[in-house]
């Protein structure tokens, strides 16, 4: 079984990618993990910052899970730089694939510093960015 790691962040373009992933995997074929970074400040280590850090991604989780419930996932909550994060946690944790969508700035635009960061240094070859997509109106 393929372990695809999705980074995950609640915007509509991270749901994209939940869309994306589902058009090219059966549930059988794949374990999703979840990700969410949050930023850590050094300055910052007030634990109700890190509660409402942690609140936040269980909403952005659950809305994910939500469309993925036939598949077997799981989450993970990252703390840190978004790029490093998730390239430390896919080398740590046998990741297959890492699957995100690029920032849209204009055509010709490079990928964001995230993705960039990624495709760099991510210890898999196995990478789907996607470019970023305008909303279908019919919502699929």
């Amino acid at each position: 079984m393929k372990r695809v790691l999705l980074p995950v962040d609640g915007s509509d373009r991270s749901r994209r990618t939940v869309r994306m992933l589902k058009t090219l995997y059966r549930p059988a074929d794949v374990k999703v993990i979840l990700a969410t970074v949050v930023a850590r400040e050094e300055r910052i280590e007030s634990e109700y910052i890190r509660k409402r850090w942690k609140d936040a991604s269980r909403e952005i989780f659950d809305a994910v899970l939500e469309q993925l419930e036939e598949y077997d996932t799981e989450t993970v909550l990252l703390e840190g730089m978004p790029g490093a994060e998730i390239v430390r946690y896919a080398e740590e944790n046998d990741i297959d694939q890492i699957m995100l969508t690029r920032s849209s700035r204009g055509p010709l635009q490079r990928l964001g510093s995230v993705a960039s960061y990624i495709v760099r240094r991510a210890p898999s070859q196995d990478l789907i960015i996607m470019h970023e997509m305008k909303e279908d109106p019919s919502g699929s």
